[in-house]
């Protein structure tokens, strides 16, 4: 059978026994005394008890109110710190954001959003997790983040999926190699070329070997599509293209925040050289006040992430 725990006058109660003066207590409460004395009687009547012995001058604890004083100070201070831990919380004096994203997102979009928020709750601390597509359904699947940041290439009635904005592709090269003259690139234009390509595993690589492979079948007299150089990171990518080993396929949210000194980046034109960047969440799962703080930011960021961008082809 439940009990029906009055806490204002419990903690009436512990305000008394540790003063031992009604009118500190009601003033700490902010309630009259006779109002205060109610509680306490109330108090006293549902427990069957007399807790306190008061005079015109005193006030005492009976035997039965030291061993209910004893009994309720540390499990009603954990409550107090249970309740204000949880509203620090929820106004975002403290807590974590963590934020799983696609390299790219997390290099080009992710830092505009943690600066707002920043801004805004100071307290909170953040942590970012770079993956690719399959791991990033992981993580959301297995509850290791609330959200995360990329494409969503296959229907997940699971997640929920809010678009943000659409990506594309550029050819990143030194001034003075062949293709500078082109205004934009087909997939088939590069396969002349030695190319600097993202690792296998990516939503960028797959995106750019099928691109590829279609330019090639395009062109019967093309080479065989072999990347001179396969590498993991964007900014490594740049700067293999900076030192002439290849032409460098990027995803143009990564762009803005490269160094592109010396560079000359050209769009990718074809219908499979974009992708929709969005965010990502379970449906079944209720996002905690952090996460939902920072994707108020994040939402806020887009139009001028955007308008940094370089057009899409």
């Amino acid at each position: 059978m439940a009990m029906n725990i009055k806490y204002r006058a419990v903690k009436a109660f512990l305000l008394v026994a540790e003063s031992r003066s009604f009118t500190h207590a009601a003033g700490a409460l902010g309630v009259t005394q006779p109002s205060l004395s109610a509680q306490i009687q109330d108090l006293e009547d549902t427990l069957g008890l007399k807790l306190l012995e008061r005079s015109t001058r005193s006030v005492a604890l009976t035997q039965a109110g030291e061993e209910f004083l004893q009994r309720i100070q540390r499990p009603l201070a954990d409550v107090e710190e249970a309740y204000r831990s949880a509203l620090d919380l929820s106004a975002a004096r403290r807590g974590t954001v963590i934020v799983a994203a696609l390299p790219s997102a997390a290099f080009g979009l992710v830092p505009h959003a943690l600066a707002r928020l920043r801004t805004v709750h100071p307290a909170l601390q953040s942590r970012v997790i770079e993956a690719h597509t399959d791991q990033l359904l992981e993580m959301l699947r297995t509850n290791q983040v609330e959200c995360a940041i990329g494409p969503l290439s296959e229907a997940a009635p699971d997640l929920h999926f809010e678009p943000l904005l659409t990506d594309g592709y550029y050819a990143v090269f030194p001034h003075g190699h062949a293709l500078v003259g082109l205004a934009n690139i087909r997939w088939e234009q590069l396969l002349a070329h030695d190319l600097v390509l993202l690792a296998r595993g990516s939503n960028a690589r797959e995106q750019f070997d099928r691109g590829l492979q279609a330019g090639s079948h395009d062109d019967d007299s093309a080479e065989p599509v072999a990347p001179r150089c396969d590498v993991t990171h964007i900014i490594t990518a740049a700067s293999m293209a900076r030192h002439g080993l290849g032409v460098a396929l990027l995803p143009r949210l990564a762009l803005p925040e490269l160094n592109l000194d010396g560079l000359v980046a050209r769009p990718i034109f074809a219908p499979n050289a974009r992708r929709v960047i969005g965010l990502m969440h379970r449906r079944d799962r209720v996002l905690g006040p952090a996460t939902r703080y920072f994707i108020e930011q994040l939402r806020a960021v887009i139009p001028g992430v955007e308008s940094g961008l370089l057009p899409l082809a």
